[in-house]
């Protein structure tokens, strides 16, 4: 039986509001949405007084609303990389003799690796199985197969209590209930990235306009998530500091800009309307040093995890960040020394990279989401018993 949801996720750039229909088998429909734009976040900070996120919020509702023709009273929240951490878990289940493992044996390792407590301050929204060992063959479907001992590897996305507490404020401001919070981080690697890909480890980058996340994804779960202060958006700073120009300007600006090859001169419409054109020398030495700085900073992040990278591991990257601007893809690639493949979220609407996080919230709502339970002594608030057994798969 279909049912109808809405998730709110909040970029760094732009709220977004979906509503969809889906059961749990397949992808759900997109009935509407509403995006709108504000000042964000950074390092765990709103850059925008309540007011103005406030009617961000109630703006992008709305406009889902009048978009899907549902009115909304019960929401998930997306909590964004900046406010979440990942924590592991692994334990191991002797069988006593060596025999085939049995589906019993299965839930009970993975029990005993999902009960658990994070060590550091937050609530835990995601409990997750990244592999299963049986002796020493790794696999995502340890049953069946002989051995003497099982192991699991449980990841845990656990959430910033304060921004728990601040979403159920504004909420209640807007008489919507809050269903659950999910982790749009999770959602997107989980839509992006095929399972048979996640069995071995895959890289996923989301560069967006004031953060970039960087994400190994193993399994059904993220094994690492690093947030970086560096997004599209660095760009067009620049590019309005060094040459004097609005941001607006410098928005059109970097969108109009090609890596590798272009036009000798590139022009914008100042705020007069009139025509301004820069030789094109001018904001390739601009934009493509702060490219490269972004591009090395993230290969550091992904050569610390080489231990978990195979030679058959996958890179993906997606956003708004940079992808969007030609050549953004083969320059990060050529930087990194990694290809990156750049996927589209497979949705009519909203089919953007700069959307995909909100594309991957949704579908976790429906596909990805077991039962989990906040309890008020883990918030030490009044968050009460949000997360149960809401839309499995």
């Amino acid at each position: 039986m279909k049912s109808m949801a809405a998730a709110i996720e909040f970029g760094t750039s732009k709220i977004v509001t979906v509503v969809g229909e889906g059961s749990g088998d397949g992808p759900a429909q997109l009935l509407g949405f509403g995006v709108v734009p504000y000042d964000g976040y950074s390092e765990g900070h709103w850059n925008a007084s309540d007011e103005e996120v406030e009617q961000a919020i109630l703006k992008s509702v709305r406009e889902a609303e009048l978009s899907s023709g549902k009115e909304i009273k019960e929401i998930y929240v997306g909590v964004p990389g900046d406010f979440i951490h990942l924590e592991q878990n692994e334990v191991t289940l002797e069988l006593n003799n060596e025999r085939r493992v049995t589906a019993e044996d299965v839930d009970d390792v993975m029990n005993l690796a999902l009960d658990y407590q994070p060590k550091q301050e937050g609530v835990i929204i995601h409990r997750s199985p990244a592999w299963f060992t049986v002796d020493d063959r790794r696999t995502m479907e340890p049953a069946g197969l002989k051995g003497s001992q099982v192991r699991c590897m449980a990841s845990f996305v656990v959430a910033d209590p304060t921004f728990l507490e601040d979403m159920q404020a504004r909420m209640e401001q807007q008489d919507i209930h809050i269903n659950g919070y999910l982790s749009p981080a999770l959602g997107e690697a989980l839509l992006l990235v095929p399972p048979e890909e996640r069995d071995k480890v895959a890289v996923l980058v989301d560069i967006g306009y004031l953060s970039t996340e960087v994400m190994l994804v193993q399994g059904d779960a993220l094994i690492s998530h690093k947030v970086l202060p560096m997004g599209g958006g660095d760009l067009a700073a620049n590019l309005a500091m060094e040459l004097e120009i609005t941001m607006d300007m410098a928005e059109e600006l970097k969108r109009k800009y090609t890596f590798g090859i272009g036009q000798d001169q590139l022009s914008v419409q100042d705020p007069d309307g009139q025509t301004v054109s820069f030789p094109r020398e001018t904001v390739l030495a601009v934009i493509e040093p702060r490219v490269t700085e972004l591009a090395d900073r993230v290969r550091e992040i992904i050569e610390a995890q080489a231990d978990r990278i195979s030679a058959r591991s996958t890179f993906y990257i997606t956003g708004g960040g940079l992808i969007l601007m030609r050549g953004g893809r083969e320059t990060i690639s050529s930087v990194v020394e990694r290809t990156f493949r750049a996927p589209t979220p497979p949705a009519v609407k909203l089919n953007s990279p700069a959307y995909s996080s909100a594309i991957g919230l949704l579908e976790l709502v429906y596909e990805s989401v077991s039962q989990m339970e906040v309890k008020p002594s883990e918030s030490g608030s009044k968050i009460g018993n949000f997360f149960k057994a809401f839309f499995t798969k």
